[in-house]
């Protein structure tokens, strides 16, 4: 069986002996900063770890106070695996271990252990009773089949069978995921000399080694690890349920803001999250929109929350809300949280986040908040519709995954049995992208209307829209996925014979160019005088003075010479036109000269072999050129070797 690696929190009421236990388990005192410092860079007031009979390592995190405890327990909230609730069997039952008992139940951590210490202070009565009465405090908790064991520091009495039963439960806790994304939330930053810039952290999931990059969080800050280390032992890798103390080159302590999250991949930030909230606090009733402070992770941030399906909130009640963050956060689906009112003294309740990337639902539209229902219920099928429905653009399967938190392979089955009809897929070798039916539908009328409008305005064109043009249905939001989505829905449209690709271009599969009598006899009169021009190009202003004579009006006039170009017959180069039939004369001149001679031509060669202009005579050694069949060295141009290969053939 391998080890596992799991994280323990401490809890209950101030002056219990939460600390003093921690020293009798373990011989480290968190209190004492002599001992911290010789444990290496893994200096942080309150953690320790603990190695255990069955071969299982407990990273301990003790919290001496009750502000502390808040904050701790939620900063580690994703990150701790079990509890120990202590109570003093002196005073028993106390207020912080109401509110704390409540906060573990709200942040849903699932296992832990009752411990009843300094016992050598009280008769075997007195025991009795205070066990007794905390068999019925946790009764309905998750803590309702845990036995409560007796234990006193000083003496030791107890320790070595504490120490036998949380080995035992840990046996029976699964070890975090330690694939996919790594994510640390740094609860301490120091300078230690010799080494630089350390934090720690409870490792939330996934796996880091040393040689990798590391990303700080949310400002997207690049880092190298110089060193790692685990329980004050130097490691080339920390995953899932280690506290980790990292060595960071490239960050400053100045630079740290709390909040701040390690992760080896780059999370999109956001200022506003969807969450499932409950309320415990008697006597408290949340309104429409509150103010509060807000926990999740190391961030404590002062927000406002909008009930999302209820109006009012009370004790024992739980509601969807939106949350209003006044900076960005770093957080996931199912990231847990604690709320205290705004004054910070009394914590009201929590829950867990159901959509850390929503839409704002400021007027409780109801298809929105019914979204948000399916999200929070958990269905994966849902979860991923959700996804693609709040969108505004096809969306990757690898990116819901990554929004999700999960491998892209635990979506296949969702994509392909489970979709809901309103949900399709396109798949190309490498992606799956999924959007809305309707979104899709609108896309292809886009496309579909696009094209006729252009056929419209251009009648005498053969061709339609090129690809990069089509990528316009999608505004400015141009990627990869986008790319992958218009190639699977051309494709879709020429299956069903609407469209069909003409050269670079799409065309409607019904367009074809019609000509009238009228037309045609404008299109010869315009082939024919660009073709007399006496072996000169033609500038577009001889053509408008030939439109105005011949009453054609200018757009008549542009689709025609548009229709010439389109057919081949005339070429529209350095802003002049030159008859297909001269290029062709050049060709064959050039080709001519050069097979004779070794020497090259000039233009003004050229210019007297063709009897034409200057100005001509550069335009076209100029195109040939850019069609690979002549070289300029100097003044005079040669075959190309590619060319002259071609004529041997």
């Amino acid at each position: 069986m391998d080890t596992k690696h799991l994280i323990m929190g401490t809890a209950g009421h101030v002056d219990h002996g939460k600390t003093t236990l921690i020293k009798a388990l373990t011989g480290y005192d968190c209190d004492t900063h002599k001992q911290e410092k010789e444990r290496g860079i893994t200096i942080n007031l309150g953690f320790s770890h603990l190695d255990l009979p069955n071969g299982n390592s407990v990273g301990i995190v003790d919290v001496p106070g009750h502000a502390d405890f808040i904050k701790t327990m939620v900063a580690g909230a994703c990150g701790i695996d079990f509890v120990l609730l202590v109570i003093a069997a002196d005073e028993g039952i106390m207020p912080q271990t109401k509110e704390h008992l409540d906060i573990m139940k709200t942040l849903v951590i699932k296992s832990g252990k009752i411990v009843l210490t300094k016992i050598d202070l009280v008769d075997e009565e007195l025991l009795e009773l205070a066990t007794e009465e905390i068999m019925d405090f946790v009764k309905d908790s998750f803590l309702n089949d845990a036995p409560v064991t007796h234990v006193s520091s000083h003496t030791k009495q107890g320790v070595k069978e504490l120490i036998n039963e949380i080995s035992t439960l840990t046996d029976k806790i699964p070890q975090r995921k330690t694939e996919g994304l790594f994510r640390m939330y740094i609860d301490r930053i120091f300078t230690q000399e010799g080494f630089g810039t350390i934090v720690n952290g409870s490792i939330i999931s996934g796996t880091i080694s040393k040689n990798e990059p590391v990303f700080l969080l949310p400002n997207e800050k690049e880092l190298r690890i110089r060193r790692l280390e685990h329980h004050g032992i130097e490691v080339n890798q920390v995953s899932a349920g280690d506290r980790a103390s990292f060595n960071l080159v490239g960050f400053k302590q100045k630079d740290f803001k709390h909040g701040m999250v390690l992760s080896n991949k780059k999370i999109k930030s956001t200022k506003l999250i969807d969450i499932k909230l409950n309320i415990y606090q008697n006597d408290v009733t949340l309104g429409l929109w509150n103010q509060v402070i807000f926990l999740l992770g190391t961030n404590r941030i002062m927000a406002r929350i909008h009930l999302l399906d209820r109006d009012h909130l009370k004790s024992g009640e739980s509601c969807l809300a939106q949350v209003y963050l006044p900076q960005p956060i770093i957080t996931q689906y199912n990231d847990k949280f604690i709320i205290r009112n705004s004054s910070g003294n009394l914590t009201l309740g929590g829950g867990y986040v159901v959509d850390p990337y929503p839409l704002h639902h400021r007027r409780r539209k109801g298809t929105q908040v019914e979204i948000v229902k399916k999200i929070a219920g958990g269905e994966l099928e849902e979860m991923v519709a959700a996804e693609v429905r709040k969108s505004a653009l096809p969306i990757s399967q690898k990116t819901i995954a990554e929004y999700l938190d999960l491998d892209p392979d635990d979506l296949i089955e969702v994509i392909f049995q489970k979709l809901p009809g309103d949900i399709i897929f396109y798949q190309s070798k490498n992606e799956t992208i999924l959007l809305q039916k309707k979104m899709n539908t609108a896309y292809q009328n886009k496309i579909l209307t696009g094209l006729k409008e252009f056929h419209q305005k251009n009648p005498l064109k053969k061709n339609g829209r090129t690809f990069k043009e089509l990528m316009g249905i999608f505004g400015e939001d141009q990627n990869e996925v986008t790319k992958i989505t218009l190639t699977q829905i051309l494709q879709n449209l020429e299956e069903k014979a609407k469209l069909r690709k003409d050269g670079n271009s799409w065309i409607l599969a019904s367009h074809e160019v019609k000509l009238s009598n009228e037309i045609k006899v404008m299109i010869s009169k315009f082939d024919k005088l660009i073709n007399s021009k006496c072996n000169n190009a033609v500038d577009p202003a001889e053509l408008s003075d030939l439109a105005a004579d011949k009453k054609i009006s200018k757009k008549q006039m542009e689709q025609i010479i548009s229709y010439l170009v389109g057919k081949g017959n005339i070429h529209f180069l350095q802003q002049k036109y030159l008859h297909s039939d001269l290029v062709e004369k050049a060709k064959k001149i050039i080709l001519e000269q050069l097979t004779k001679t070794t020497e090259g031509i000039k233009v003004s060669q050229l210019r007297d072999l063709l009897n034409t202009n200057r100005n001509t005579a550069m335009i076209l050694l100029e195109f040939f050129d850019s069609e690979n069949i002549t070289l300029r060295k100097g003044d005079f141009r040669f075959l190309t070797k590619k060319f002259k290969e071609g004529l041997k053939k």
